[in-house]
C-alpha cells in the first residue's frame, strides 16, 4: 500500500506523520469553513484551503488512512488447514499447519474456522525460525456469516420450494370450499313465486352436478399431491437432520502475537489445540476358516466426531491415552480384611462368550503379530498407539466411520463343548493364548465361523490368560440328555428323607472325522449339615465337589455314539423342604 498522500500538488509521507504534534499545531478556528445565513459574502467556497493548517476533513481522512494501514500491518489472517490429528478416546489433539509470508514487524495471524469445542488452555504454537511468539488469546467473530455446505443448502431450497407448492395447494383447496359454498347458497331457482320449468331445471341440475363433479376431481387431485409433497419434504428433512448433525458454527479464532526478526518466505506455523465432542471405540472381527485354520484378529476403531471441523484427508493416530488423566501419583491406605458371610455357590447359566481358562499347555506358540500395512504400532508403559499412514476423511457429522488399526493371528486349539441341562447344542470353542497388544485393548467382538456371522462376544483379557471364544453351533453332533426314572426315587426313613436320581447323556458324532467334546453337567451343593449329597459318576468323569460341576472330556470317532451316566443322592431331615434342582 502507497503511504503518500498528494496535498496542494505536495506529497505527505504518512509513515513520518506525528499525529500528538499534528493535533497541538492545529488552529480549529482558522481551518473551519464559516457559512453565515446573514452575510452571504462570508460564504467559503468547498475548495478553500488554509495554507497554515489542515483542514478538518483532511485531518480525519489522514487519521483514517493511518488507522486502516497500521491494521493492516499488525493484523493478517491466514488460511491454514487441518494436517494431522491424535484421537483419544474421548478427545482429538488437532494439528493446523499454514504458510505465511512476512516482512520485519509485528503481526497479529489469525487463524480463523476454529471449532467451539476448543479447549482454550491447550493450544501450542510453533513458531518458524526467525519469528518470536509474543503471546496466544481467542476470540469470537460473530459477525462472520455461516458458511454452509453446497449439499444442505441444496435440501434447503427444495424444502422451500415445496412448501411454497403445499401452500398453493392449500389455496386452491380454500377456494374450492368457497366457490362450493356460493353455488349452494345460490340454489333457490326462479324466485320464491315463481317456478322453473322442467327443461330449465334439467339443465341447471346438469350444470350442478358438473360443477360439484368439477369441485370433488380438483380436491382429490389436490390432496393427492398435497400428501405426495408432504412425504419428500418429510424424507429431505430427515436427510437434512441427518447431515446438520455435527455442523456447528464455526466463529473461534486464534490469535498469535509474533514478531518477525527478519523476513520470512513461505514459512509453516504450526498450531495444535484439543477439542471435545470426538471419540473412538475398539472393536474386533474374529475370522476362523474352518477348526484347522489359525485364528484372525482384525482390530479396527468406530470414530465419531462432531467438532464442526471437517477432517479432510488427514493423518490420523489413536491413543488409548486420556490427557485429561491427573498426572499425580495415587497414595495407598491401609486395607481392612474383616470375616464375610459365608457365599453358597449356585448353579448358573454358562457363558461361553469371552470366558477364560487359567492355563492350557496344549496351546502351541503363537505367530507374530501381521499389522495392517500403513499402520504402525507403538507400545509404552501407559498406553497403545496406532498411527495410521495413509490420509482419511472424516466429516463432523456425528456417525460412526470406521477405521482399520490392525490385524493379526494367532494359532489355536479347537474343540466342542456342551451343556446338555441349559442347551443341548454343541458348540465349537478356540482357545487362543492372549498377547501383549491385546492386553491393551478391550472391545467388542463380531464372530465369523466358516464364512457366517455366528454371534459377538467380548475381549477383555488380561496378561498370561487363555481366551476361550464359542465360534458358533455344530449341529452335526447330536446330544440328548434324559431323566431314568426307573432309576431315581424318594423314600422316607424314619425322620430322613432320601432322593435318588440318576441321568444319561447320549452323544453321537455324525461326521466323518474324529471330534473332541467336553460335555458338562452339575449336581447341587449345600453348606447345611443336615443336607448331604452322594454322588456316583461314570464313564470316566470327573466331579468338582466345591462347585458340583461334572466333566467328561469325549475323544468322538467318526459316526459314533457314546453314553454317559452319573447319579446322586440327597438325604435332609424329611420335617424340612429343599430347594428345586
Amino acid at each position: 500500500m502507497d503511504n503518500k498522500l498528494r496535498i496542494h500538488g505536495g506529497i505527505v509521507d504518512l509513515s513520518t506523520i506525528n499525529l500528538r504534534s499534528l493535533f497541538s499545531r492545529i488552529d480549529v478556528s482558522s481551518s473551519v469553513p464559516i457559512v453565515s445565513s446573514s452575510d452571504p459574502d462570508s460564504y467559503r467556497d468547498e475548495n478553500y484551503r488554509d495554507e497554515n493548517s489542515f483542514p478538518r476533513f483532511i485531518l480525519f481522512s489522514l487519521m483514517c488512512i493511518f488507522c486502516f494501514n497500521l491494521s493492516a500491518q499488525t493484523e493478517k489472517k491466514v488460511n491454514s488447514t487441518i494436517g494431522f490429528v491424535t484421537v483419544f478416546i474421548n478427545q482429538a489433539q488437532v494439528e493446523r499447519n499454514a504458510k505465511v509470508s512476512l516482512d520485519e514487524g509485528t503481526y497479529t495471524l489469525i487463524f480463523d474456522k476454529i471449532s467451539p469445542n476448543l479447549v482454550t488452555n491447550s493450544i501450542e504454537v510453533k513458531p518458524p525460525n526467525g519469528i518470536t511468539l509474543l503471546s496466544v488469546s481467542t476470540q469470537n467473530d460473530f459477525l462472520k456469516q455461516d458458511e454452509k455446505p453446497q449439499v444442505i443448502i441444496e435440501i434447503e431450497d427444495s424444502i422451500e420450494r415445496l412448501n411454497e407448492h403445499l401452500a398453493d395447494y392449500k389455496a386452491d383447496k380454500e377456494s374450492i370450499v368457497l366457490q362450493k359454498d356460493l353455488l349452494l347458497a345460490n340454489k333457490n331457482i326462479g324466485g320464491t313465486t315463481q317456478g322453473v320449468k322442467a327443461d330449465e331445471l334439467e339443465d341447471i341440475l346438469a350444470i350442478y352436478q358438473k360443477k360439484l363433479v368439477e369441485f370433488k376431481l380438483d380436491w382429490m387431485r389436490l390432496s393427492k399431491q398435497e400428501r405426495e409433497t408432504n412425504i419428500i419434504v418429510q424424507k429431505l428433512q430427515k436427510q437434512l437432520n441427518e447431515y446438520n448433525q455435527g455442523i456447528l458454527n464455526l466463529s473461534n479464532q486464534i490469535l498469535v502475537n509474533i514478531k518477525v526478526d527478519r523476513p520470512v518466505s513461505d514459512a509453516d506455523m504450526n498450531v495444535s489445540y484439543l477439542v471435545n465432542g470426538v471419540q473412538w471405540q475398539p472393536y474386533y472381527d474374529i475370522r476362523v476358516k474352518d477348526t484347522k485354520s489359525q485364528v484372525q484378529f482384525f482390530l479396527k476403531a468406530n470414530l465419531q466426531q462432531s467438532t464442526g471441523e471437517n477432517w479432510k484427508n488427514v493423518k490420523l493416530k489413536f491413543t488409548t491415552a486420556n490427557p485429561l488423566a491427573g498426572g499425580v501419583k495415587p497414595v495407598l491406605y491401609p486395607y481392612l480384611l474383616r470375616f464375610e458371610s459365608p457365599i453358597i455357590p449356585m448353579a448358573a447359566k454358562p457363558n461361553f462368550r469371552g470366558a477364560r481358562m487359567d492355563a492350557m499347555n496344549a496351546i502351541p506358540p503363537s505367530m507374530d503379530i501381521e499389522e495392517v500395512k500403513n499402520v504402525s504400532i507403538t507400545q509404552n508403559m501407559i498406553n497403545t498407539e496406532f498411527n495410521i499412514n495413509i490420509p482419511y476423511t472424516i466429516p463432523s457429522d456425528n456417525q460412526f466411520h470406521m477405521v482399520d488399526l490392525t490385524s493379526f493371528q494367532q494359532n489355536a486349539v479347537y474343540s466342542h463343548a456342551s451343556v446338555p441341562k441349559i442347551d443341548k447344542d454343541v458348540f465349537v470353542t478356540a482357545a487362543v493364548m492372549a498377547n501383549d497388544l491385546i492386553n491393551q485393548i478391550s472391545g467388542e467382538a463380531n464372530v465369523y465361523f466358516e464364512g457366517t456371522f455366528t454371534g459377538k462376544t467380548m475381549i477383555s483379557p488380561t496378561s498370561n490368560d487363555t481366551l476361550l471364544l464359542t465360534l458358533g453351533r455344530d449341529k452335526r453332533i447330536v446330544v440328548e440328555r434324559v431323566k431314568i426314572q426307573e432309576m431315581s426315587s424318594k423314600s422316607f426313613f424314619s425322620s430322613t428323607k432320601k432322593e435318588s436320581n440318576t441321568y444319561e447323556i447320549t452323544v453321537k458324532n455324525t461326521t466323518n472325522e474324529t471330534v473332541e467334546l467336553i460335555l458338562e453337567d452339575q449336581i447341587p451343593v449345600t453348606t447345611d449339615k443336615e443336607i448331604e449329597i452322594k454322588c456316583a459318576v461314570y464313564n470316566g468323569g470327573s466331579l468338582n465337589t466345591e462347585t458340583g460341576k461334572l466333566e467328561w472330556k469325549l475323544n468322538l470317532q467318526a459316526q459314533q455314539n457314546i453314553k454317559v451316566r452319573f447319579s446322586f443322592d440327597i438325604s435332609y431331615p424329611s420335617n424340612r423342604k429343599i430347594s428345586a434342582y
